[in-house]
């Protein structure tokens, strides 16, 4: 039998009443999960949380609705090194403002202006080739999926719209661009426009 206080915390968390992540509280319980399940179950409540969780309450016949919002939350929190969370699981305030030279920052204050900035950081178009920026280029393209998918969605399609505003390269950024001009055709074929 799980304890019941895990059981309570499993369905405010499925049903978006939780004050803290799946991740926050997995870290803070974590001597006591670990009691209570074996090394696999826990393994999985750790690294899939949101579907062991719901095995858990199916079995222990604990009926709950799910929020899927609040999902789509706990999703989105797991992209991030804990270095980025505060002691409850959410994101640090002002955590994305920082990212990539601050253009998260800029298109909420400047809008689609904030292109100018995604620019200047992968040094657009004058050393767009070199290694660092193609990495750069990288981490924007995964963040703004990410963005996209479970977080801010305006964000992720501004930030795919400027990596697939990028004219052809003829090096490695080519691809990198495509892939951001296919997500972006998926997305708008997705909503119908």
């Amino acid at each position: 039998m799980v304890d019941e206080r895990h059981l309570v915390y499993f369905k405010k968390l499925l049903e978006g009443n939780s004050e803290i992540s799946s991740r926050a509280y997995l870290s803070k319980n974590e001597d006591s999960l670990r009691k209570q399940f074996s090394p696999a179950r826990f393994a999985r409540l750790k690294f899939k949380s949101i579907d062991e969780i719901i095995k858990i309450l199916d079995e222990e016949k604990i009926s709950y609705i799910v929020n899927d919002q609040a999902i789509r939350n706990e999703k989105y929190l797991a992209t991030f090194h804990p270095d980025a969370l505060n002691e409850k699981g959410r994101l640090k305030e002002g955590f994305k403002d920082t990212l990539f030279n601050g253009i998260v920052h800029d298109f909420k204050t400047k809008g689609e202006d904030a292109i100018l900035t995604l620019y200047e950081y992968i040094e657009f178009p004058e050393n767009i080739h070199n290694k660092k920026n193609i990495e750069k280029l990288e981490d924007i393209e995964f963040f703004a999926e990410t963005e996209l998918c479970l977080g801010d969605k305006n964000l992720g399609l501004f930030l795919l719209k400027a990596l697939a505003s990028i004219e052809r390269q003829f090096s490695d950024a080519d691809d990198i661009v495509l892939r951001a001009k296919e997500a972006v055709m998926k997305h708008q074929s997705s909503e119908g426009n």
